[in-house]
């Protein structure tokens, strides 16, 4: 990278050495410097040619200053030509660098999208066609992707804010490769509804403004999950219903069963029908994984399947008939007695009547 120091054109190890100075070329609209000082120190005073100065807490809106603990990153818009200086406690390892141009590359999204897709992205900064130094340029700024929701109607009211989908990186953790390359590396999951939407990665200062955009239309989710209900040994299934647009046979899951008593077991299988564990506690299960599949354009996707809970009752028991209980006898003696004087009564009622009717029938008259 080459800048201009103390009135002669010099490259970035030279910089270190003289006096902290630098020419800003006329034909320069926009310049971002990179200051190293020492750690713990205060942000360095930026000197105009004109001699006037500039803070970190006071300069004009055509500069965008960012400041850490060792470091000042400036962005200078349309700046006065001539010779700058820069004036602290300005590390002699590093000391100043500066970016005259550089872009924003980043690997196009792929023109079908799904909701719920898992997507490996790669970006970069360029300066003339070279990448930068992310270990150095980017250290202590993110890189972010985002979606924007696009209005379907005038009649919208309201804009919905934009939606983090993903965060990329130059650590070689996650889905980076190598740590310090430049190539900084995001895994996006298109979590939202299906629609348009404007796809942006960007950084999220104001000093590195750079931004990459696209339209973006989200597909609905590709694939469709049912849980069978448990036998009476628990066995049960899962089942994957899939769109036209997947090779039915391509199917591979991956994920992890949690049951009742928070035990968790891993879960794989390919094609449409895939064998749960045995469901043998009643309560909540919970399912979370991954599906892989290939488009029938031949692309190969990864779908995120997000956390499903599926109750489990317990079996049910068939009521048994129950024998009649005779009641105890102390319990129906009143009714025995009850009765049996109600049949005394009947009957000396009967006798009686019967009596009187023989006394007629013989011509006797009662005494």
């Amino acid at each position: 990278m080459l800048l201009w120091v103390n009135g002669g054109l010099a490259n970035e190890q030279d910089a270190r050495w003289l006096s902290n100075t630098f020419r800003i070329d006329p034909s320069i609209s926009a310049v971002t410097l990179f200051i190293e000082r020492e750690a713990g120190s205060p942000s360095v005073v930026l000197i105009r040619p004109d001699g006037s100065k500039y803070y970190y807490q006071r300069h004009p809106s055509n500069i965008n200053w960012a400041s850490t603990a060792s470091r000042d990153v400036i962005t200078l818009w349309q700046p006065e030509p001539g010779p700058w200086q820069a004036t602290g406690k300005i590390s002699e390892q590093r000391g100043i660098s500066l970016v005259s141009a550089f872009s924003l590359r980043l690997e196009p999204l792929p023109p079908r999208v799904y909701q719920q897709e898992v997507i490996k992205l790669g970006a970069e900064l360029v300066y003339d066609e070279t990448r930068l130094d992310a270990a150095y340029y980017l250290d202590g700024l993110s890189l972010t992707a985002q979606l924007v929701g696009q209005r379907g109607t005038d009649e919208d009211a309201f804009t919905q804010a934009p939606q983090v989908i993903g965060v990329f990186a130059d650590d070689g953790t996650n889905l980076d490769e190598y740590p310090g390359d430049g190539k900084m590396t995001a895994e996006v999951i298109v979590d939202a509804l299906p629609g348009r939407y404007l796809f942006q990665a960007q950084t999220t200062n104001r000093v590195l403004a750079r931004t990459y955009e696209q339209e973006l239309l989200v597909y609905p989710m590709p694939i469709s999950l049912r849980f069978s209900t448990p036998g009476a040994e628990g066995n049960w299934q899962l089942t994957i219903d899939a769109d036209g647009e997947l090779l039915p046979d391509s199917l591979v899951v991956a994920g992890e069963l949690s049951n009742p008593l928070g035990q968790t077991l891993p879960v794989s299988g390919q094609g449409r029908v895939i064998t749960l564990p045995d469901a043998r506690q009643p309560g909540n299960y919970r399912w979370q994984g991954r599906a892989f599949a290939t488009t029938r354009d031949g692309r190969e996707i990864q779908l995120n399947l997000m956390e499903q809970v599926v109750r489990v009752l317990p079996p049910v028991v068939a009521a048994s008939a129950s024998p009649v209980k005779e009641p105890p006898f102390w319990l129906t003696l009143p009714y025995l007695v009850g009765g049996g004087v109600g049949l005394l009564l009947l009957l000396s009622g009967v006798g009686g009547l019967i009596w009187r009717r023989r006394r007629r029938a013989t011509g006797q008259r009662p005494g």
